[in-house]
């Protein structure tokens, strides 16, 4: 979520702020339950803090949830949601917008070997939906479709937070994806 807003900031907006404001929307929540879209939208409304205000936690929050701090500045605008079709995902990274996809996770995706993910029919069993944003475009020896995409995860995942995924595993895995309103290149 963060990095569709990045452009609406000069600094790092980091991911904590906007997962934890996320899960207080969700009833019950309890550590490794994830996140749901509803209350990601919801909670995309209020915005971004950076990160030097408000770092990543590796640890999940423990509950009862604290109150977030609201003396901070926040950024971005709110997230909308549209068709998960590989081809218009194409055309709008085209474009120059970034693209936000929830995707079910193979285990292939917790380690990718040399920055790539390949393509696995194998979700894990019971695994929730994880969010991570596409970035860049590219095409292996074969013409086939890659997608950049950029982690939560940190700097130890992947290559410095990033990886490619082949487009069959978004075709087969995205359960939604999203963007932020006035997110084309042309809007404020």
């Amino acid at each position: 979520m963060t990095e569709l807003n990045r452009r609406f900031s000069d600094g790092d907006l980091g991911p904590e702020y906007f997962y934890r404001a996320t899960v207080q929307r969700i009833p019950g929540w309890k550590p490794g339950d994830g996140v749901q879209a509803a209350a990601a939208a919801e909670a995309s409304q209020a915005g971004h803090a950076l990160e030097v205000h408000f770092p990543y936690q590796a640890d999940e929050p423990v509950v009862p949830l604290e109150a977030l701090p609201d003396a901070l500045d926040l950024f971005g605008h709110p997230i909308r949601f549209f068709n998960t079709d590989v081809g218009e995902l194409i055309d709008s990274m085209r474009m120059g917008v970034p693209v936000g996809l929830a995707l079910r996770l193979t285990y292939e995706f917790y380690s990718p070997a040399e920055g790539i993910i390949p393509f696995s029919h194998s979700i894990l069993p019971g695994a929730m939906q994880h969010a991570v944003v596409a970035v860049g475009l590219g095409h292996d020896a074969h013409g086939e479709t890659w997608f950049l995409i950029r982690n939560s995860w940190g700097e130890e995942w992947g290559q410095k937070g990033h990886a490619w995924i082949p487009a069959a595993y978004i075709a087969a895995h995205a359960t939604c994806a999203f963007g932020v309103e006035h997110g084309s290149p042309n809007s404020a």
